[in-house]
């Protein structure tokens, strides 16, 4: 005949072992999604160091090709004097190519760059009116050019000089 169990200790083996599955389960999956949170919050952080890698080079190259760029130009303006053909066009790519992405700038920056592309713009208008309206080398309208590029002179010192600044901070970031 078979061996005899109390039914107390059936029931006690049943409900220990139902329990101890319970809470072994509540365990492991409380330990899975502690797991998961951490793995989560290193791929989140990791995500966001290289968007800030990536926001802080794009931001470099603005600052870099807009200093080239107002540096060429001052030397096209600072040589003019000395040229017998004064149609040397300013350059305004790297401002048609990166004006959208210049919120990083200090608000005065933001608000002083476009009036020295204006600056630019005009002094490129008055050689392209003295190239297609007159007869070259006349030289008709070499006062006005030399103003123009007085103008942008006067002007481009203290922009390229915050830029510079710009720059200094951005590369200390690092």
């Amino acid at each position: 005949m078979g061996i005899q169990i109390p039914d107390d200790s059936l029931l006690t083996n049943l409900l220990s072992g139902l329990i101890g599955s319970l809470v072994g389960a509540f365990i492991g999956a409380r330990s899975t999604l502690k797991a998961a949170k951490i793995s989560l919050d290193g791929l989140y952080k990791q995500e966001k160091e290289k968007r800030l890698f990536e926001s802080r080079q794009q931001n470099l190259a603005v600052v870099h090709a807009l200093i080239k760029e107002l540096k060429e130009n001052l030397s096209i303006a600072q040589e003019l004097p000395n040229k017998s053909f004064k149609h040397v066009v300013m350059s305004r790519e790297a401002w048609s190519i990166y004006k959208g992405n210049t919120s990083f700038l200090p608000q005065k920056l933001q608000a002083d760059l476009p009036y020295t592309y204006t600056l630019i713009a005009e002094y490129n208008s008055i050689l392209d009116y003295d190239k297609f309206s007159q007869v070259h080398g006349e030289g008709r309208n070499n006062d006005k050019i030399a103003g123009a590029a007085d103008k942008f002179k006067g002007n481009v010192g203290s922009i390229i000089n915050k830029l510079e600044d710009v720059l200094r901070e951005l590369s200390r970031k690092d």
